[in-house]
């Protein structure tokens, strides 16, 4: 457990440095937990939004109270969700599987240190990214105490919708393993849905009450209004015309990149870095690992006698648990969703890391010492690589080679006393956050907070951009001063 909290930690502490992984998603949350923990807001959902519950926002809003409103504030929850995931990971393989914890350790390396483009997405406080694996390993842990579970399948479902893949894995094991016959396991699904729909009841009848757009918002809605099983029914796209291109796109980009083999900078997903990430070699070398591993699980198994449908799941399923996680969300990202395919949209299929982790889980079992052996050494030479990634952007992050051009461009609209502007979407919360509301800028679109605005059009403010303006100032590279919107 040690080795698995060392090694989780380092991966991910360099994005707690400032601006080095965030966007403006992040920065609602993390404004979102600064006025919980001033007492100026009490939000039910993502600011602007009748969906997504605001989880990452409490969980941060204590720190904030304590260190005040800073990205590390903002993320250690995350990191501890981060080392939560691994060592529950570990512990059930181990507990379950009855791996030694040297090869429990091993099996879980492809999520204690996954792709560098995967642990960017596994530190983000936003939309329940870790959490959602977090989650698929709680779900297991719990599934034989019914009301437990339905408590968690309940809030998991509210927080992120995405809790349905491991929810849609435990009732497809279910029903393999005979469960449907068994009277406790009818009983579990059966409190499942009423906690489920008992929550959604009392989300709906909290809504009037929580601040939609900010501090003091309370009496205006979302006007879609939408739940969480709406926003699911309207990201299902079937279109079969498309499968073909989307298929090819997954196996040329999307798989090679969320499995290291995808060459490309860092900056694709956001990382305020100019290094590059990625081998060509990898994708072959992590397919072939992965098929070999399920491949030596399916044997030992064999050996070993599948348990009766008496016992309903058994705890050596997990690896399949696991590898059923991972191929509902690909088969849903990839084929059935209605979200375009590339790396800005990848958190959507977070849980594909598990098909490799239960793979691993189910070869390792494998009796004969060779196999393993040729399982850890070609798992270490994937990590290594991986690691290397991390190793280079802490180097990167600590020497400063690589400037934080968005915090400099904070402290020129400070040193001007320029309080409140007006700016897109992509700049508007991360400036105002990292400036902890001293500069407060209102987005164009996709507004989040209504008093940003009203103080920009009060101020008769310029606006801030990426982009260069007629009769602008380029405060920093990148970033542009401009004259206010109505003065075009």
């Amino acid at each position: 457990m040690a080795a698995v909290v060392l090694v989780t930690a380092a991966r991910s502490t360099m994005f707690l440095a400032p601006g080095v992984r965030l966007d403006s998603d992040q920065a609602v949350v993390g404004l979102m937990a600064k006025h919980i923990s001033e007492g100026r807001a009490f939000p039910l959902f993502f600011y602007g939004q009748s969906y997504l519950l605001a989880v990452e926002a409490y969980l941060a809003a204590p720190l904030m109270w304590l260190l005040g409103p800073t990205e590390v504030a903002l993320k250690l929850p995350i990191l501890a969700m981060n080392l939560v995931t691994a060592a529950l990971l570990v512990w059930r393989a181990h507990r379950d599987l009855g791996l030694r914890a040297w090869l429990a350790l091993v099996g879980a390396l492809p999520f204690v240190v996954p792709p560098i483009v995967v642990g960017t997405r596994f530190m983000e406080a936003m939309g329940g990214n870790v959490v959602t694996l977090l989650y698929a390993v709680v779900l297991w842990s719990v599934r034989t105490r019914r009301w437990i579970f339905g408590a968690i399948a309940a809030l998991a479902l509210a927080h992120r919708e995405l809790a349905a893949y491991p929810i849609a894995a435990l009732l497809l094991l279910d029903l393999v393993h005979g469960g449907w016959r068994a009277r406790a396991t009818l009983e579990r699904w059966a409190i499942a849905a009423l906690l489920v729909v008992a929550m959604s009841t009392a989300l709906s009848a909290l809504r009037p009450f929580a601040p939609m757009f900010g501090p003091g918002t309370t009496e205006r809605l979302v006007l879609d209004n939408l739940s969480s099983d709406a926003v699911v029914a309207r990201a299902i796209c079937v279109e079969p015309a498309t499968w073909p291109e989307r298929g090819t796109r997954m196996l040329r980009e999307h798989l090679p990149l969320m499995v290291g083999g995808y060459p490309s900078p860092v900056g694709i997903v956001g990382v305020s870095s100019g290094m590059g990430q990625g081998n060509p070699g990898l994708a072959p070398w992590v397919a072939m690992l992965t098929l070999a591993a399920v491949i030596a699980g399916v044997r030992a198994r064999a050996t070993t006698g599948a348990p009766s449908a008496s016992e309903g799941i058994p705890s050596s399923a997990l690896p399949w648990f696991l590898i059923l996680c991972g191929l509902i969300s690909t088969t849903v990202y990839g084929f059935l969703a209605c979200t375009q395919l590339g790396p800005n949209t990848l958190r959507y299929d977070l849980l594909l890391i598990f098909v490799p982790v239960g793979a691993l889980l189910a070869g390792l079992r494998a009796p004969a010492a060779t196999v393993r052996a040729a399982l850890v050494t070609a798992t270490l030479v994937w990590v290594a690589s991986s690691f290397g990634d991390y190793r280079a952007l802490a180097a990167e992050v600590r020497s400063g080679r690589w400037p934080d051009h968005r915090g400099q461009a904070i402290q020129r609209l400070e040193a001007r006393r320029l309080t409140a502007l007006w700016g897109d979407y992509r700049l508007a919360y991360l400036v105002s956050f990292r400036s902890q509301e001293r500069v407060t800028v209102a987005p164009d679109e996709s507004p989040r907070i209504d008093a940003y605005a009203a103080r920009a059009a009060a101020a008769h403010a310029p606006s801030i951009g990426t982009g260069a303006c007629a009769e602008g100032e380029e405060l920093v590279p990148g970033f542009w001063l401009c004259p206010p919107p109505d003065s075009k």
